[in-house]
């Protein structure tokens, strides 16, 4: 009942024969060698490989969060079960990125709210509260879905009081949005710009750009160069008002809003706050097991239903 060569060896070519190979060749090279290059990989693949069209390669669905009020929470214990530290993140979905042009300024709008909400938020919340030692925020990508990240790390507050802080800090940072003059805006404007347009360090860091680039499907190298240019367009109240539908608590009115949020709390063991509402689980060989059922409560949650299959165009028109 054992694995024999032949087995193994019809097994592989089958296996070989729908390989689907991308490759990228970059630094000081020419086309001839990145296609000798080429040639190496493909004549190391049987002679009877045919590859698999791109139509056919697996598609990465991204599922939705639901559109509520409330928000889904995940809750699990650390893996380390002597980590004294709690972690949350408090994740919104935004949409889809066909990098068509409403596309590029959606994602000009994401990196600049996290341009100008990254000091003020580390500085009320970690700086003035010491709420934990790690505050931050970040733009979010994945696999063609927009969002954005708000996490706090801390071995002193409840995960509770971590996450319902983010959501109390975006509501009071409103009114400073509000009253940010023309001038500030700009700066900050013109600050992302810089940092989009710097170039790259090392040979390392362009060719993981450009790889990502590949790997997430995009294929669009002139991303940021498009972004910059976008943001001759983007405007104060652009800003506010993609703020008062991705983020803000609250409708005009006072009343809650609808949101695409998830809450992550992973919580830690230590004394205090910190460990409030951590999950018991008797073996803690098994909390694994444990995240893996809680992934699939979430499934369930959202009934399955994914962002679906998202189609990048070029991206030309700014």
């Amino acid at each position: 009942g054992g694995i024999t060569v032949s087995k193994f060896v019809q097994v592989m070519n089958k296996l070989l024969k729908r390989l689907s190979v991308e490759a990228f060749y970059h630094g000081n090279v020419n086309r001839k060698d990145a296609d000798e290059a080429a040639n190496i990989i493909t004549e190391a693949l049987t002679r009877h490989h045919v590859g698999l069209p791109k139509k056919k390669l697996p598609t990465k669905l991204v599922l939705k969060a639901k559109h509520a009020i409330d928000h889904h929470l995940i809750v699990a214990p650390t893996i380390d079960p002597k980590d004294p530290n709690t972690a949350v993140e408090v994740y919104f979905q935004f949409g889809k990125d066909d990098n068509s042009s409403d596309a590029i300024r959606q994602r000009v709008l994401i990196d600049l709210l996290e341009q100008i909400l990254h000091e003020p938020l580390y500085n009320q919340i970690r700086t003035k509260e010491t709420f934990g030692y790690e505050v931050s925020c970040g733009a979010r990508w994945t696999y063609g879905v927009l969002g954005m990240s708000f996490r706090v790390v801390t071995a002193c507050k409840s995960a509770e009081e971590a996450s319902t802080r983010i959501d109390d800090f975006l509501k009071s940072f409103r009114s400073e949005l509000d009253s940010m003059d023309d001038e500030t805006f700009m700066e900050h404007l013109v600050g992302l710009a810089k940092n989009k347009l710097e170039n790259f360090d090392s040979l390392e860091e362009e060719t993981g750009s450009h790889w990502s680039e590949i790997t997430e499907g995009r294929y669009d190298f002139e991303a940021y160069r498009k972004e910059v240019l976008m943001m001759r367009t983007v405007s104060k109240k652009q800003l506010i008002d993609v703020y008062d539908e991705w983020l803000h608590p609250f409708c005009e009115n006072g009343k809650p809003k609808k949101r695409r949020k998830m809450v992550l709390h992973i919580i830690g063991s230590g004394d205090g706050p910190a460990s409030l509402g951590r999950p018991a689980i008797e073996d803690e060989k098994a909390v694994g097991d444990q995240i893996d059922h809680l992934l699939h409560q979430f499934h369930a949650s959202v009934k399955k239903e994914s962002w679906g299959r998202i189609a990048f165009g070029r991206g030309n028109a700014v």
